[in-house]
């Protein structure tokens, strides 16, 4: 068994070996996504309701209006 790095519970090999380093407890979950979450950002696209869309990404840096289409 695999030891959380946040709370100390043990969890399966399987999730580690997927690569992660914590638990499933909520707390931990939080923790973990957080750091991987900094470099996305929640943005509503048109017609498509919201997304996360990577923070380097050519969506973001296009400062230029709508085209009204």
């Amino acid at each position: 068994m695999a030891v959380c790095i946040y709370c100390g519970a043990e969890y399966s090999i399987e999730r580690q070996q997927c690569g992660y380093d914590w638990c499933m407890d909520k707390a931990c979950v939080s923790k973990g996504i957080s750091g991987a979450m900094a470099n996305y950002r929640l943005v509503l696209m048109p017609k498509q309701g919201f997304t996360y869309v990577a923070v380097d990404s050519p969506d973001l840096k296009n400062n230029t209006k709508s085209s009204g289409r």
